[in-house]
């Protein structure tokens, strides 16, 4: 299994970095199977049938076959996300270290069946320096940090 940083949820929040881990199964893992799902391909000029003003197929069937009918792939989704807040100086190493951690334990829930219902601890943070906060979010967005673990 491992632990990724998804740069998607990294951003400025209340004066510090925040950064979405999000943690993946290996094949072997408990409940692999429920996260690597066949999913279809959808084309770059997406649906083409009618649609509301929203954006919402008007006709749900008629959606329904067109995306039966598209290619499909493999694709492995996570089966937990998690946000942290850390000051703008924590190190990438620390950062991973802090996932690894939070993976450990989601795994451990989600292999018991219970909820991952995760805590950060509280954490008093001092930094007020929107620079700093911003090249390391910026830093992070650049950045691919993954780190696999054997299962347990």
């Amino acid at each position: 299994m491992f632990v990724k940083i998804e740069p998607s949820g990294c951003c400025e929040r209340k004066g510090l970095v925040q950064i979405r881990f999000c943690m993946y199964l290996d094949e072997g893992d408990y409940g692999y199977d429920v996260h690597h799902a066949q999913v279809p391909v959808i084309p770059e000029e997406g649906y083409t049938g009618k649609v509301n003003e929203l954006g919402t197929p008007v006709d749900m069937k008629h959606y329904q076959k067109w995306l039966n009918r598209l290619p499909k792939v493999w694709q492995t989704n996570p089966f937990h996300n998690h946000f942290i807040y850390v000051e703008p100086d924590t190190s990438d190493e620390e950062i991973m270290n802090i996932g690894q951690a939070f993976l450990e334990e989601a795994y451990i829930k989600w292999a018991c069946e219970e909820r991952l219902d995760l805590k950060n601890p509280p954490v008093s943070f001092h930094t007020n320096n929107p620079k700093a906060i911003e090249d390391k979010v910026n830093h992070l967005k650049e950045t691919v940090l993954e780190r696999r673990i054997g299962s347990y």
